[in-house]
């Protein structure tokens, strides 16, 4: 069963039948107001026309032949339907009166309709003259207004049940027409973080498509995240082992010998740490490379100027190994170009390139570091050669593989981090063999900005 319909100031349902039953309200009120008008009009209007044709009548009879048969009642109740008929002369002498009519005259002065106020009540009266004669035909006002108050009466409680219809009506379609998202709430109840399938539109709900599209973003990114601290977990698990295994068997190696074996195992373990810094360095920054949602606008910098700062990361590590680096572009300008992508991004891409290069190179050997630019003007790539022993084919082609080292002494995630930084910044990746016999890593993007400081 479904969760009960809530009701309140902050629920959809109860809002929007606030709001309909409130704009009903207001509706049928005026409405019920402009129809009392209406009817009150008419029936005064059907009364008087009333009132004359009964005089008239009674003028129609004078004229007749048997007008000398005419008599008025005196007493009982009043005839032609609770009208009351008086006939007087152009003097104000009563002639007749029928029963019910009160003593005193009702005749108006002028011929036509009016009111007159007689013994403390009030009448509705129509007079027409005819010839020395003059007939006058009233109804008592008091029950006029009580016809009318039977039809105000009957107007409210229809119009009441009419209005308690609609807000039931109302209830009805709100029900109807908040199943969709009844029906995408199950949904989103019963559905696991893993799940890859993407949510569907409920039937009947068009307008959730943009907020279905959001949800499935946000469970896509969700799903990501997920995916990526359990892929960092196992590569924790992965690479940390070996190092620990190592440090633990020198340290026990130091423990039970002395002299040059133990310096030498202690040497060792102190290898393994600096190993293991690496790979947690590496590990934690792919998570956060992988990881980044949105970064915050970092300010321009010119290529040049990043790969000067990398290379200076790295001299201690050359100088021990007696490398010469050579930095070259084909055009000066290519140096002074903004960094096609966001300085942080493109330090952890250079950076693993140019550490790559420092591992592999030969004692005494050169790394040639070159910025070209393409046909275009716009593109710009930056190829790295050194003089290790390089990679085969096959090998290359695996190179890029999160984890895969090729029997090496890497951790296998440096060109896979250069590769994951190169695809969110819309460039690309290569692996050549170089003509000295080691490898050339090009990072290539089809378009960067302006020169660094260009207006």
């Amino acid at each position: 069963a479904g969760a009960p319909a809530v009701i309140g100031p902050a629920s959809l349902r109860g809002r929007l039948l606030l709001c309909m039953g409130l704009g009903l309200s207001v509706l049928w009120l005026v409405l019920a107001v402009w129809l009392h008008g209406e009817v009150r009009d008419r029936v005064a209007r059907v009364l008087d026309q009333r009132l004359a044709a009964s005089a008239r009548m009674v003028v129609s009879l004078l004229e007749s032949d048997a007008a000398g048969d005419l008599k008025l009642q005196e007493s009982g109740a009043l005839p032609l339907g609770g009208i009351a008929c008086e006939i007087s002369s152009l003097r104000g002498e009563v002639l007749a009166r029928s029963g019910g009519a009160p003593n005193a005259g009702l005749a108006l002065p002028e011929d036509g309709f009016g009111e007159q106020q007689v013994e403390g009540e009030t009448w509705r009266v129509f007079t027409v003259s005819d010839g020395e004669l003059r007939v006058t035909s009233a109804e008592r006002m008091a029950g006029r207004t009580a016809f009318m108050r039977q039809v105000a009466l009957v107007l409210l409680v229809t119009l009441g049940l009419g209005l308690l219809a609609s807000l039931a009506l109302v209830w009805w379609a709100v029900g109807r027409a908040l199943a969709p998202l009844a029906v995408l709430r199950a949904d989103l109840s019963r559905r696991r973080v893993t799940d890859e399938a993407p949510l569907s539109v409920p039937e009947g709900g068009v307008e959730l498509a943009p907020m279905v599209d959001t949800l499935n973003h946000w469970l896509g990114n969700a799903r990501d995240a997920l995916m990526r601290e359990r892929r960092l977990t196992d590569d924790l698990a992965h690479e940390l082992r070996t190092p620990l295994a190592a440090i633990r068997t020198q340290l026990q190696v130091a423990d039970m010998t002395d002299g040059e074996r133990a310096a030498h195992a202690r040497a060792q373990a102190r290898q393994a740490v600096l190993r293991l810094a690496n790979n947690l360095d590496q590990l934690l920054a792919l998570a956060r490379e992988e990881g980044a949602e949105s970064r915050r606008r970092e300010p321009p910098e010119a290529l040049g100027d990043l790969l000067a700062t990398v290379l200076e990361e790295l001299r201690p590590a050359s100088l021990e190994k007696r490398l010469t680096v050579h930095l070259d572009a084909d055009d000066d300008r290519a140096l002074r170009r903004a960094a096609p992508a966001g300085p942080g991004l493109m330090r952890i891409a250079l950076r693993n390139v140019l550490e790559n290069a420092v591992r592999h190179s030969p004692v005494g050997g050169e790394i040639g570091v070159r910025v070209e630019s393409g046909h275009n003007g716009e593109d710009i790539a930056v190829a790295v050669e050194d003089q290790g022993p390089g990679l085969a084919p096959d090998q290359r082609a695996r190179a890029l593989d999160r984890g895969w080292r090729g029997g090496g002494e890497g951790q296998g995630l440096g060109l896979a981090i250069v590769a994951s930084v190169m695809a969110r910044t819309g460039g690309t990746i290569a692996l050549d063999a170089a003509d000295s016999g080691g490898l050339r890593v090009t990072l290539r993007w089809l378009s960067s900005p302006r020169p660094a400081g260009s207006a």
